[in-house]
């Protein structure tokens, strides 16, 4: 193996995010924890190493990382302290890539010793450390790093710069106050080179552990190296490989078992990701495939482990059900489709005025179809996107049609994400959630949420909102039979003409007025009130096609020759409109046949906007 840096074949090459806002879901989450245990003053600093104890004990940070490189952080992320312990799986790794899998066990074994960190636990007959996260197994590990034409350290420290993305260096008051007191460390090192663990001088493996201990990061560093072992291996900010993936499993693991010593089972049974802390207050946490924690504050508990630091990642993963065990298969993005009202409207035809206006204002709507096993991690990406467009919409429309279960994690995010628009004057609509009954639970309680059967309902509903913010509108419109589409450009001679050969007609709200499969004889010119045209589908249900509005046409496809109708037409209210059979139309053609070429022509644009429209949704919903 050789300590090159190179891009990951395939990998995008995100830029470093700034902090983020906390008007998102995990960066409130992360306000709040913070908040909530700054005042914590249990534990108290580590002091064994006389440098430690000058760490002040209010410095506390928070910072989480996608897998994308999204950074979330709070409080004293850019404090520099030593990595201490945290450097132990990660030199274990670089082990593993000199020596393999084989060599490396048969010095350091894999199995939790219960012990403290400090503890003196080799095997009785052949020596060997319990495993890699006490000091006996981390000296054994240091000791198998190779040369490779430089200084074992040099590749240590090449090793952790690609892992945080930076140089890294030492904090030299610190090596040398581990070294000058580290005498139980010598000790076990020097019991290492009895039963042959370690080849030749111990001094050497000893004090490249004591450099390794005496790096200096941020909290921001380990939020970065936990997201590159939760992305096999791959900085997710730069795209540059750290550690071979075939090795991240065997980290993980002895993390997962080891990584917070005596109370490891407790944390891997509550907490649920590997995990490994260190006595300068860092905790580092990984959720495999989907992101990296990193939480620094230096009051220790009584097992060596940040007081603040346990705290905060049990309350993330309780709250976000991070568990890894309850983790469901993953999707890398929770968006299937995402779109304004600019381009995708609702079946609801408007009057000439109101669609212009939905032109003009429909990017105030978005809607975001969501697709796949909605987790934490894909649901914290799609809060992120909508958040950063915050001032881009009034309204909002999330379908979850495509989305075949959300987990306990990406529900809490999901209520949160609407509770955030809607405390920011956003107007938010849920479609489909019957196959969903946990958010469909949560959503019911909200009752100022406008929750629907159907994303073109939603859509609709937006419509309605903004058309009543931009252009309010007072009672039901009425329009005159020359305002009809069909009647543009026809003169006023003309427009008697039919209007005399037309009779009119009122249905009251939900009467039926066209059956599908029923003859095909007239056209309907709509003056007053709504109708819905309606297709019947499988299962006895019908689907909404169109819903048209005064100065609108329906039944026009008796006009091009069509003997049977294909679809029903019923009353949303009390409708008048005027039918002109095909029949009143030909005799009107013969004494005026420029009044039946202007209806056919209008008729035939009528059809290519329809056509227009679907190919625009067609194009912005593949997109």
């Amino acid at each position: 193996m050789t300590s090159t840096v190179e891009v990951e074949k395939g990998a995008t090459i995100p830029q470093r995010v700034a902090r983020e806002p906390t008007r998102t879901p995990v960066g409130q989450l992360l306000l709040g924890l913070y908040e909530k245990y700054r005042g914590l003053e249990q534990g108290r600093v580590a002091d064994y190493i006389p440098e430690l104890a000058k760490a002040d004990p209010k410095w506390f940070g928070i910072s989480v990382v996608t897998l994308d490189g999204y950074e979330y952080s709070v409080g004293d992320t850019t404090q520099a302290f030593t990595i201490q312990s945290i450097s132990k799986p990660f030199v274990y790794g670089l082990a593993l890539e000199d020596n393999g899998e084989e060599h490396v066990l048969s010095r350091v074994g894999v199995e939790p010793s219960g012990d403290a960190f400090n503890a003196i636990s080799l095997h009785p007959a052949t020596g060997i450390p319990s495993n890699p996260m006490i000091n006996a197994g981390a000296i054994a590990a240091a000791a198998m790093v190779k040369a490779n034409g430089t200084a074992p350290f040099n590749r240590v420290r090449e090793m952790f710069s690609r892992y945080v993305g930076h140089d890294i260096e030492v904090d030299e008051a610190v090596y040398r106050s581990e070294s000058t007191t580290g005498h139980r460390n010598r000790a076990i090192a020097h019991m290492l080179r009895n039963f042959e663990i370690v080849a030749g001088d111990p001094e050497g493996a000893l004090d490249l552990y004591f450099r390794q201990c005496s790096l200096s990061v941020t909290c921001r560093d380990l939020a970065v190296m936990a997201a590159c072992l939760a992305n096999g291996g791959v900085n997710p900010i730069n795209g540059r490989r750290a550690v071979e993936s075939q090795h991240v499993s065997s980290i993980l693991s002895v993390m997962g078992s080891c990584g917070m010593y005596d109370y490891a089972g407790e944390w891997i049974y509550r907490v649920g990701m590997p995990a490994k802390s260190g006595v300068s207050g860092g905790v580092i946490a990984i959720l495999p495939g989907q992101l990296g924690i990193g939480v620094f504050s230096p009051r220790l508990d009584e097992r060596g482990n940040s007081v603040r630091g346990v705290n905060v990642c049990a309350d993330l993963s309780r709250s976000y059900s991070l568990h890894m065990l309850s983790v469901p298969n993953l999707a890398r993005s929770a968006v299937r489709a995402s779109y304004d009202a600019t381009l995708v409207r609702s079946k609801r035809r408007r009057q000439r005025e109101a669609s212009e206006d939905l032109t003009s204002f429909g990017s105030r709507i978005r809607v975001y179809e969501l697709q796949g096993d909605l987790v934490f991690a894909s649901v914290e990406a799609f809060s992120r996107l909508v958040t950063q467009t915050f001032d881009r919409f009034d309204l909002i429309a999330i379908d979850f049609k495509h989305a075949s279960r959300i987990g306990e994690g990406a529900l809490a995010v999901m209520v949160d994400l609407v509770r955030i628009l809607q405390e920011g004057g956003k107007l938010v609509a849920l479609s489909q959630l019957a196959h969903l009954p946990e958010l469909g639970a949560r959503a019911a309680e909200d009752h100022s949420l406008a929750v629907f059967s159907d994303e073109d309902l939603a859509l609709e509903w937006c419509e309605e909102r903004l058309l009543e913010s931009v252009a309010p509108q007072t009672g039901d419109s009425r329009v005159s039979v020359a305002d009809n589409e069909l009647c543009a450009g026809l003169d006023s001679e003309a427009i008697r003409r039919l209007e005399s050969a037309a009779k009119p007609r009122r249905f009251e709200a939900r009467a039926t007025i066209i059956r599908a499969g029923e003859s095909g004889e007239s056209v309907y010119l709509l003056v007053y009130g709504g109708v819905s045209v309606t297709v019947d589908v499988e299962g006895g249900r019908s689907a909404r096609v169109a819903t048209l509005s005064a100065g609108m046409t329906f039944g026009e496809m008796a006009l091009l020759g069509e003997n049977l109708r294909s679809a029903n037409v019923s009353a949303d209210s009390d409708v008048e409109c005027w039918q002109l059979t095909v029949d009143d139309l030909a005799t009107l053609g013969e004494s005026d046949p420029g009044l039946r070429a202007t209806v056919y022509e209008n008729l035939a644009r009528k059809l290519a906007g329809n056509l227009r429209c679907a190919n625009a949704q067609v194009q912005a919903l593949s997109g």
